[in-house]
């Protein structure tokens, strides 16, 4: 752990609501860390000899462009830069820990390293706006005096991470995930679902498909359309690193828009998860046709030759009413209870750590949302272990299935009662 303490660990065989157990102990004062255990127990709940094999997280960065995409801001005029982050297995670790920030730490030079700081500057400024400044369940701004909500992020930022730096592998024969962020989100913002899989056999790419333009908002677009470039880019260069293994894409919110408008493209993935478009709860399709007018042509013109599993909690239950007549395989989960937009990255959970230290005033809440996003990791595992075609995940046990669930095409995947 970062301040030297052992990482808690779960005996085999334990229940589900065992870890949970360990994820609600609200009352006592132990570094918040020891809630990740509820995604270990999630991981695997049978004995040592029936669960997966887990690995050591190795952690580097590389750099492509899109040839299709000029940028041109901060002394840099050329293809736009991804500054590609990734997480693979390793068999030892080298050196200590990284903390998240050295996450971000790249050797660069020139008009690029004027780039990639802007980047950040920007990043964290959406970082401080989304996952600090307010409690989940209110308007007005967190207080965490006598320190700045800068000072809260960089104190945050300098815990350790559970990845490794690690020499970019010359074969990497395993599956790759690209991950792609949401409307002002950043390439690590989901930094605890990539080191799941990885711990479990994932390479997980994830880049920036925000660039920072001088005098505009963050998340502004170079081009005002669909980026499938950028995607298709991401994409080939994950077939390379896969050496033949199955490619999968997950994206959040816009991240999951961007993903129907690119990937009826027959060859381009082997599994599709859309968390969240914020379209699910939508009946009015004039007005989503007005908002996302390229989502509504692809959703009613392409079909899509991929898996799709589609996450959202709209109150209500699937198949949602915009995706009804979808041409494809498609499992829906809603969670039942009130999961949170932002609850889908663990950027947004990262104030859970501060407790102790900085005030959690909304931590009863937080502490829900973050038992959720555990379950939620858990069925993504399933999904994309079944696409894979590895042996199956030792089964779970929950008093109460906490998701809605529907299909077309498929059964959705079920938990034991």
């Amino acid at each position: 752990m970062a301040n030297g303490e052992k990482e808690p660990t779960v005996q085999a065989g334990a229940r589900l609501t065992d870890g949970l157990h360990i994820a609600m102990r609200r009352s006592e004062h132990k570094p918040l860390r020891i809630v990740w255990a509820a995604l270990i127990v999630l991981l695997g709940t049978a004995t040592a000899a029936q669960t997966p094999p887990r690995y050591t997280i190795g952690f580097a960065d590389t750099l492509l462009f899109n040839d299709s995409l000029r940028y041109t801001s901060f002394g840099y005029d050329g293809p736009a830069p991804l500054f590609v982050q990734a997480w693979f297995p390793i068999e030892e670790p080298v050196g200590p820990r990284l903390t998240y920030r050295q996450l971000r730490e790249r050797r660069l030079t020139g008009p690029l390293q004027r780039v990639h700081q802007e980047l950040l500057s920007r990043a964290d400024s959406a970082f401080v706006e989304y996952d600090l400044r307010y409690p989940f369940d209110g308007d007005d701004p967190i207080n965490y005096a006598p320190y700045s909500e800068w000072q809260v992020k960089d104190s945050l930022w300098a815990m350790r991470s559970k990845a490794y730096r690690a020499p970019w592998p010359e074969i990497l024969d395993r599956p790759v995930i690209v991950y792609h962020h949401g409307s002002q989100g950043f390439s690590d913002e989901n930094v605890a679902m990539a080191e799941d899989f990885a711990h479990l056999g994932f390479v997980v790419l994830s880049c920036n498909f925000h660039w920072p333009l001088e005098g505009q908002a963050y998340g502004s677009s170079i081009v005002w359309k669909p980026d499938e470039q950028s995607i298709r880019t991401m994409l080939r260069f994950a077939r390379r690193t896969a050496r033949g293994n199955k490619v999968f894409y997950i994206g959040h919110s816009w991240g999951a828009q961007e993903g129907w408008c690119t990937l009826h493209e027959r060859g381009l993935v082997d599994a599709f998860i859309s968390l969240e478009t914020t379209m699910e709860w939508k009946t009015d399709s004039a007005e989503v046709r007005d908002k996302w007018p390229d989502v509504m042509e692809a959703l009613t013109t392409h079909s899509y030759p991929m898996p799709i599993l589609m996450v959202a909690d709209s109150e209500g239950q699937p198949p949602y009413p915009m995706f009804k007549g979808v041409r494809a395989d498609v499992r829906y989960l809603d969670p039942r209870p009130t999961f949170g937009h932002e609850s889908y990255t663990s950027a947004y959970l990262m104030r859970l750590y501060g407790k102790g230290r900085f005030p959690v005033p909304d931590e009863e809440v937080m502490l829900t949302q973050l038992t959720l996003y555990s379950q939620l990791h858990r069925e993504l595992l399933e999904f994309l272990w079944e696409q894979v075609g590895w042996p199956a995940l030792p089964p779970i046990l929950l008093e109460a299935d906490p998701f809605h669930r529907a299909s077309t095409g498929s059964s959705a995947v079920k938990i034991p009662r």
